[in-house]
């Protein structure tokens, strides 16, 4: 081989080592359901409204952890909106953001650093270019347990809320 042929060879066998490293990625809108509050809800700042998540991994495999993050935008985000790194939206784009949280799936298991999602969530009031219009609580859900090596399997349920102050 001709070094000139080695060096065309060289990145392309580096960036090929490269991506085999990418941890594979599925996405699945189908697993995870925003039970409470109910699509089409009415929500009104300072009041708390119910919140119930059910992770719906069920199945053969059950995870021990299941991490969410929750928060609300203006928009219907769809999945390229989220950060790929961090699976989560961009700060500027939430008009509020609950936070991050760990569903406990057995009894037993030790806490994680993330507390359980509440039962009830508090929004605050927001602009009032939104009173009366349609937002939407997004749910981020993360499985790494249950799936093949090298793989995360991510659900993204979002129910449209009515916020009326």
């Amino acid at each position: 081989m001709r070094p000139s042929q080695a060096s065309a060879i060289l990145p392309i066998l580096l960036a090929s080592c490269a991506f085999a490293a990418l941890e594979k990625r599925q996405t699945n809108d189908a697993v995870g359901t925003i039970i409470s509050p109910a699509n089409g809800s009415s929500i009104t700042p300072g009041t708390p409204f119910s919140f119930q998540y059910s992770d719906g991994w069920g199945g053969a495999c059950h995870p021990a952890y299941t991490p969410i993050s929750v928060g609300i935008t203006a928009y219907r985000p769809t999945w390229p909106d989220l950060n790929g790194s961090i699976f989560k939206l961009p700060d500027s784009d939430y008009l509020y953001y609950f936070g991050d949280y760990v569903i406990l799936n057995d009894e037993g298991i030790p806490p994680m650093s993330n507390p359980p999602p509440p039962s009830t969530f508090t929004l605050p009031e927001l602009d009032p270019m939104y009173n009366g219009q349609e937002i939407y609580l997004s749910v981020a859900e993360q499985m790494f347990e249950c799936v093949p090596a090298g793989h995360t399997v991510y659900s993204f349920p979002i129910n449209s809320l009515q916020y009326n102050p």
